[in-house]
């Protein structure tokens, strides 16, 4: 079976972990094109696909990374414009910053952006208003509701498995969540980031053959800057230093193997869906041939 593979494309200062204020006003140093293009060379060479969510002002800087992952292969979908919590928005705020997102992606790239992704999972019950401005924007599918409480972000009552929300007016709209195993009846996340890299290999295996024996794709999440050894740290407590740093050096080669344990493809094509752009007609006068 085909699991679900994505990448939150987002440079080192962007974790909302940490407080930036201790780093100065900037600008800080952009290291996100590196670890983005040796992530395409790994999914090349393993033959595998994914779903690239990037933040705006990364596609701002770096337009033709963009347009590399597109040409590679590989989807791309909205982190957020800013990479600014969601539920630290008002309405009239996350309109204008997933519009703003959308609009930046769909002209450098040429396709229809079909996917959002919100900054650290910071969308849920406070944000109902969220899913409709995707759907109003002609988005097919949100991937932010994770299914574990956390201090920051989740819903441990939510499901574990995708499914589709009847939005406002009853439009239909998928939520596609990020992987949680269940064990002894409790919840236990396994699938990217911080549990990605502190779990054991045999673990992660065993997360996504639980999803796979219930018939359902197991859907794995990574950052750039998690395979960025030499990044510049930031400065929160002893807990928020140890998430985001902790494991880094095993990272890219715990993600090769699992690239070569499984096949992986985005999440546009787990559904079927297509990204391309309906091409203007011309108008044709009567008793004119058409060309």
């Amino acid at each position: 079976m085909k699991n679900i593979l994505t990448f939150d494309i987002e440079d080192w200062y962007h974790p909302n972990l940490a407080d930036k204020d201790l780093l100065g006003a900037g600008p800080f140093e952009d290291r996100v094109e590196e670890p983005t293009l040796r992530i395409l060379n790994i999914l090349d060479e393993t033959h595998n696909k994914a779903t690239f969510f990037v933040v705006g002002d990364i596609a701002e800087k770096f337009p033709d990374l963009v347009r590399e992952i597109v040409r590679r292969g590989h989807e791309v979908g909205s982190h957020g414009y800013r990479h600014n919590l969601v539920y630290d928005y008002t309405e009239a705020q996350f309109e204008t910053d997933l519009g703003n997102s959308v609009r930046l992606l769909e002209k450098i790239t040429g396709r229809k952006v079909l996917g959002y992704r919100a900054p650290s999972w910071s969308l849920g019950e406070k944000t109902p208003w969220a899913w409709d401005a995707m759907h109003d924007l002609g988005l097919q599918y949100d991937s932010s509701l994770y299914p574990f409480k956390t201090f920051l972000y989740g819903d441990s009552t939510s499901s574990r498995f995708e499914y589709n929300l009847t939005l406002s007016g009853d439009k239909p709209f998928r939520e596609i969540p990020p992987s949680v195993a269940e064990v002894l009846g409790r919840r236990v996340p396994f699938s990217g980031g911080f549990y990605f890299r502190v779990v054991p290999y045999v673990f992660l295996k065993a997360g996504i053959r639980q999803y796979n024996r219930a018939g359902q794709p197991a859907v794995v999440y990574l950052h750039p800057w998690e395979i960025d050894v030499e990044q510049p740290r930031l400065k929160p407590d002893a807990l928020k230093r140890f998430i985001l740093y902790a494991n880094l050096k095993r990272t890219e080669k715990k993600l090769r193997r699992l690239l070569t344990d499984f096949r992986f493809i985005s999440i546009k094509d787990h559904w079927g869906l297509t990204d391309a752009r309906p091409q203007p007609q011309l108008a044709v006068s009567a008793g004119e041939p058409v060309q």
